[in-house]
């Protein structure tokens, strides 16, 4: 009878045990003035260390470097943009980054996208003719802001008198660092992710992002409401999350270029441009090697399926590089 004894008192020393080398959950709030506001860089210092697995809960904070209010008028935005500019600082106001230990360049960094909370209230705008900013840049001659105030359960946003929106909250920027030695905007989406407002990366989807730097440095921003495909006017109904909660997963095993998503009933593949026709080009491509390489498909059967099967959309028009996104749908694979 020793022996399971024995046996049972190390099961026992080890769940009793501290759980080192198990994935926690860390907290990480920050105000405006603790936000990150400039440009992606690969050598950014880490506002957190985490481990492979860990989750962390975070909020985010406005656009404009946490000052953009629902209490503004549509002058004191640009006001405020314009003195941004001149300072050099970016609009985006940035959560982190985060250091994941064991990221390193040529894996993949697994994102999982847990939980959003949005808050209180929210902006929408437009600018006038002459900034040349938007898909429509052309027929209207003033600025416009308009506040948006969520319902209580945040469920809602009452955009008019008869219209009612659902929300469908969604970080608009996800990043990881570049490769060293770039320094890119930070409202530009790319091979590191980055500000591609796509609105169906919401709670239950999964995001992979491929690793440039030690670490990976991941940052958030732009927390959306909600939002169409194309955000054609520039923007969505910004706002700022209460809480985010997102788990990191370093994938050794997986090798990618470019940014895939994961949602409970379909694969997404990205594509970033300046012009829209390349952006669809590239994610075709993009669809056609996942299917070789997932599927097992011949390069002739993966793009006929994606005439078939695959549906691509608009994902913005506004973001200096514009973005299509395609919706494999998982069914179709039994």
């Amino acid at each position: 009878m020793f022996f399971p004894l024995l046996l049972v008192s190390a099961l026992a020393f080890l769940l009793l045990a501290p759980s080192a080398g198990l994935a926690r959950t860390h907290t990480f709030f920050i105000t405006k003035e603790q936000a990150y506001n400039g440009p992606l860089r690969a050598d950014i210092p880490p506002a957190l260390v985490i481990d492979d697995g860990d989750t962390v809960v975070f909020n985010t904070v406005m656009l404009m470097a946490g000052n953009l209010s629902p209490d503004m008028t549509f002058d004191d935005m640009l006001a405020l943009r314009t003195e941004m500019k001149e300072k050099g600082t970016g609009v985006y106001a940035f959560t982190g980054p985060f250091h994941i230990n064991g990221a390193e360049p040529g894996d993949t960094l697994e994102v999982r996208i847990r939980r959003l909370v949005p808050g209180k209230h929210a902006v929408t705008h437009i600018y006038p003719d002459h900034m040349n900013i938007g898909g429509l840049p052309e027929g209207f001659s003033r600025g416009f802001l308009k506040p948006l105030y969520l319902s209580e359960d945040r469920k809602t946003i009452e955009f008019a008198p008869g219209v009612t929106l659902r929300t469908r909250p969604f970080l608009g920027t996800m990043a990881v660092a570049p490769r060293p030695g770039e320094v890119l905007p930070p409202a530009v989406p790319g091979y590191f992710a980055g500000n591609m407002d796509n609105k169906e990366l919401t709670e239950g989807t999964t995001l992979f992002i491929p690793v440039n730097v030690p670490g990976a440095l991941f940052m958030a921003a732009d927390a959306h409401a909600v939002q169409g495909d194309g955000e054609v006017s520039i923007a969505a109904a910004e706002t700022y999350f209460e809480e985010a909660e997102l788990q990191f997963v370093v994938r050794k095993d997986m090798k990618l270029h470019y940014p895939l998503a994961e949602t409970p009933d379909h694969w997404i593949v990205m594509g970033f441009h300046p012009d829209l026709d390349e952006a669809m080009k590239m994610a075709i491509r993009e669809a056609v090697s996942f299917l070789m390489r997932e599927k097992g498909l011949s390069r002739e059967e993966a793009y006929s399926l994606c005439s078939l099967a695959a549906d691509f959309r608009v994902t913005q028009v506004v973001d200096g590089d514009k973005g299509i996104h395609g919706m494999i749908p998982k069914a179709i694979f039994g």
